[in-house]
């Protein structure tokens, strides 16, 4: 499996910061979740810069499994696998 990084971690730079214990826990989880505290402090910093920036580099770094997801629901919709709104709701008594 190929992993795509986002463009803004091809040029890393090292930055020395002071903060507190409360926020070296919170760090250190967010370390542990994502597997890489560099890339989680990363995406955390550039969500601020918008939803619509953060929404387009998501969908870019995840582009090949969207579409997989995408096609095969068109699939699905084409061969008569899909169940209305209303079905949905009558299975189960909404």
């Amino acid at each position: 499996m190929v992993t795509i990084l986002p463009c803004y971690l091809c040029a890393m730079v090292r930055r020395e910061i002071e903060i507190d214990e409360d926020t070296d826990r919170i760090l250190t989880q967010l370390a542990s979740e994502y597997g890489d505290l560099s890339l989680a402090l990363a995406e955390l910093v550039h969500a601020q810069e918008g939803p619509e920036d953060f929404a387009n580099r998501s969908e870019e770094a995840h582009e090949i499994a969207l579409r997989t997801a995408r096609d095969s629901s068109k699939a699905d919709f084409r061969e008569g696998r899909t169940l209305s709104w209303n079905d949905v709701k009558a299975r189960n008594r909404l």
